[in-house]
């Protein structure tokens, strides 16, 4: 009898991902996707906002190709120039531009006897820089992020009038700057007089220290001007802080006195009070021979304050004749407590 041996090998089994590991899984790949999403994101819309300045620039090249062969805008003998990127693309002036922008939103054309404008919208903060890489544009209505490109008659270019010029005009407008100018750390070269409108105006480094040179060395603060600094370090001594030398009074002047007379106390800035102190002017001496008074003559003089003046007074141990012509000296100053 033939036997048959049964085939009792066990089926290779194959073990597969748990529910846990594929949460696991998923849970990091969602934090890829975030972490790259706003960089694909800026990415887009750079790429995005490049194109859209290329397509206007075509468009507006080729509106002024058309109005040179032939004396006016596309669009423009049938109308006000609203079906123009399809006559420049039927003319052979543009290809591969269609009447929708790079932000799914519609291009629209228009045109008056000197001006061709073409109109569209972007997105919130690529408007600004589509302004900045398009001649002749600006935004028309910031809500929707419109910006218009406008253009003029070959070598007029009216429309170009809002972008500053690199020589003067007749009008002081092409040369002037309405918002904020940002030079991206790049320097100012070859610059005469600057002249600040606005009142108190500030000149600041964001970092670091300001330095202000010049190639003869100076730096001038002309006559009747002030200049108020809070403190000063003078290098050339140990860096010590010029506060630290100064005096506690600013003296006002010195003046020859006599018995009697007045000195006007001086009108001090705030935080200052009128001082005066004599320079010594005390005569001592005295007779010679047996009289008792030896030693006893001499002349001390003394201010007294008096409403808005200081009044001299001359004290005396010996004749008022002896002292009443005689000089001495006041200073006068303001005292400063801090």
């Amino acid at each position: 009898m033939t036997m048959f041996k049964a085939n009792t090998s066990k089926a290779v089994r194959q073990k597969g991902f748990t529910l846990i590991e594929l949460v696991v899984v998923m849970a990091v790949m969602a934090v890829i996707a975030a972490l790259m999403t706003p960089n694909m994101m800026e990415e887009l819309n750079l790429r995005r906002a490049k194109l859209t300045a290329e397509d206007t620039t075509a468009i507006v090249d080729a509106a002024r190709s058309y109005r040179v062969a032939t004396a006016s805008w596309p669009g423009q003998g049938a109308g006000n120039c609203s079906n123009a990127i399809s006559l420049l693309k039927t003319g052979g002036y543009l290809s591969a531009i269609g009447t929708t922008n790079r932000y799914n939103n519609a291009i629209t054309t228009s045109c008056d006897t000197r001006t061709f404008s073409v109109v569209q919208q972007a997105v919130k903060d690529w408007d600004g820089f589509l302004v900045n890489s398009i001649g002749g544009t600006e935004i028309t209505a910031a809500g929707s992020f419109q910006i218009t490109t406008k253009i003029g008659v070959p070598g007029s270019e009216p429309a170009l009038s809002n972008k500053l010029t690199r020589v003067a005009t007749g009008n002081i407008e092409d040369n002037r700057m309405r918002t904020s100018l940002y030079m991206g750390g790049q320097r100012i070269q070859e610059a005469g007089d600057i002249n600040f409108t606005q009142a108190s105006p500030t000149l600041r480094a964001q970092t670091g220290s300001l330095t202000l040179s010049a190639q003869n060395g100076q730096i001038v603060i002309p006559a009747g001007q002030i200049l108020t600094v809070d403190d000063v370090v003078v290098r050339s001594r140990g860096n010590r802080k010029l506060s630290a030398s100064l005096p506690n009074f600013v003296q006002v002047g010195t003046y020859v006195v006599r018995d009697g007379w007045y000195v006007r106390k001086p009108s001090c800035a705030t935080g200052g009070v009128p001082k005066a102190a004599m320079r010594a002017g005390a005569i001592r001496g005295g007779w010679t021979g047996d009289h008792p008074y030896v030693g006893r003559y001499g002349i001390n003089y003394r201010l007294t304050s008096s409403g808005s003046n200081w009044i001299v007074t001359a004290v005396s141990e010996g004749y008022a004749a002896d002292y009443a012509n005689l000089d001495s000296l006041v200073d006068v100053y303001c005292y400063y407590s801090n």
